[in-house]
């Protein structure tokens, strides 16, 4: 067994969407995680080569405690939608936190790209800047005044990088803002598919899209960009939302678009980051087991890369 393979490896999961447990007209987002931690999906994959593998469900996680709304029911009203998204970000960011404290890796699967909140909280701790990777099929960087719809999911990016919902951001322990010179964007192909949104927002930091892979490639495109991050910050977080996979190969959701990565694309992604950065944490969001049951044999291996690429770009 390779020295990185006796890494111990936290395998968490958050199985929500939007705050909601379960299956919702037309989604089934919520319901990936739990598909994905069934023990002969993600389990088996990373207990093929990891002898470490502790698995950790979050679950009851709609309001919240005395302790994390300060004893003021105010802070984080029960049954409110925004409330129960921000409960589940405090209690992932916990999660992680505690995982990174206890020298493991942390590789989660949640239900929507929100769940970037909490794992941002959770690596607050470490020291020195952090970077962000995200992969994705689209930007998520709206912000109030710019979204039509007010879903939180399109303002992920600029939440992140500070331009918007300070104040909320900030009630999820640990939680730092990462400025847009240390976020790469990776995919970004919905605005280019037929009937993509043409009005979309640019996505944060350096983007690398369709027309930069096809005038590059991809792995020269992303090398290059992972070079100049350096200069910035050498540790990262990396976010997976599963539709950056091109529908051939994995139908992720039904937000997914053609033109995609494949998952041999993403994989070597994987490995360039962590030739160059310490990976503190990875999280794969946003599989929908209604639409394509193709998911686990395509995601279970990509979240076997991410735990090898993070194990092996430990100091």
């Amino acid at each position: 067994m390779s020295l990185a393979a006796e890494q111990p490896i936290s395998l968490i999961a958050l199985p929500y969407h939007c705050g909601t447990r379960g299956r919702v007209p037309g989604n089934a987002m919520a319901v990936g995680p739990e598909v994905l931690m069934q023990e002969e999906n993600a389990p088996a994959a990373l207990r093929s080569v990891f002898r470490d593998v502790e698995c950790t469900m979050i679950e009851n996680a709609e309001s919240a405690s005395a302790e994390e709304n300060g004893g003021d029911f105010r802070r984080i009203p029960a049954g409110d939608q925004m409330g129960r998204v921000l409960v589940q970000n405090i209690r992932l960011a916990r999660e992680v936190r505690q995982a990174i404290a206890r020298g493991r890796v942390p590789i989660v699967t949640a239900g929507t790209c929100s769940s970037s909140f909490g794992m941002i909280g959770g690596i607050g701790d470490v020291e020195g800047p952090i970077g962000m990777i995200w992969f994705d099929a689209h930007g998520d960087a709206q912000t109030p005044d710019t979204s039509a719809n007010g879903f939180i999911e399109g303002m992920l990016t600029t939440t992140i990088a500070g331009k918007c919902w300070p104040l909320y951001r900030r009630q999820v322990p640990g939680f730092r803002e990462i400025p847009e010179q240390r976020i790469i964007s990776v995919g970004m192909h919905e605005v280019y598919a037929a009937g993509g949104r043409k009005d979309a927002s640019p996505p944060m930091g350096t983007v690398i899209d369709p027309p930069v892979i096809a005038r590059l490639g991809f792995e020269t495109a992303l090398a290059s960009a992972l070079d100049m991050l350096r200069a910035h910050c050498a540790k990262v977080y990396v976010h997976v939302d599963t539709d950056v996979l091109d529908p051939s190969e994995l139908r992720a959701n039904r937000h997914c678009a053609e033109g995609g990565l494949t998952a041999e694309q993403v994989s070597a992604g994987l490995s360039l980051i962590a030739d160059r950065f310490q990976i503190l944490a990875c999280s794969f969001s946003s599989f929908d087991p209604d639409v394509d049951p193709r998911g686990p044999g395509v995601i279970a291996p990509l979240m076997l890369a991410a735990a090898q690429a993070a194990a092996r770009s430990r100091p």
